[in-house]
């Protein structure tokens, strides 16, 4: 994949566990950080420390405009388990994504000067594929 604008982007996200994920209107902007375990494995008389690789890792986060048409962000944060999550950076290259399952967060602002907005963390559940 070349370099790419951003305003291709598009989320989709599941309501519910068994649900099938679905676009999330409004959406403006996504994050995602991979990441692992790391356990020091100093011992007594070493210089350095050195550590060993455990496991691995994914959280990140969505935010956009808020969309009172659709509760998509909220059904996905007050549900029991972990939801489907498909992260396309370009929606016109539809062979390149990241999914899995994860565990949303929701927060919502309607100030009185401005636009209402949506933001929204993750954390995985099991792995991270990018495809």
């Amino acid at each position: 994949m070349a370099t790419f604008h951003g305003k291709n982007a598009i989320v989709y996200l599941g309501a519910t566990p068994a649900g099938a994920a679905v676009t999330l209107t409004e959406a403006a902007e996504w994050t995602l950080e991979v990441d692992e375990d790391l356990d020091p494995d100093s011992a007594f008389g070493d210089t350095w420390e050195t550590k060993v690789k455990g496991l691995m890792r994914f959280r990140g986060s969505m935010a956009g405009n808020m969309d009172t048409a659709q509760s998509l962000a909220f059904d996905a944060a007050t549900t029991t388990g972990s939801v489907r999550f498909y992260l396309y950076p370009d929606r016109a290259t539809t062979a390149r994504f990241y999914s899995g399952l994860i565990f949303p967060k929701l927060s919502v602002s309607v100030p009185l000067t401005g636009r209402g907005t949506f933001s929204g963390s993750f954390e995985g559940d099991g792995a991270l594929a990018q495809t």
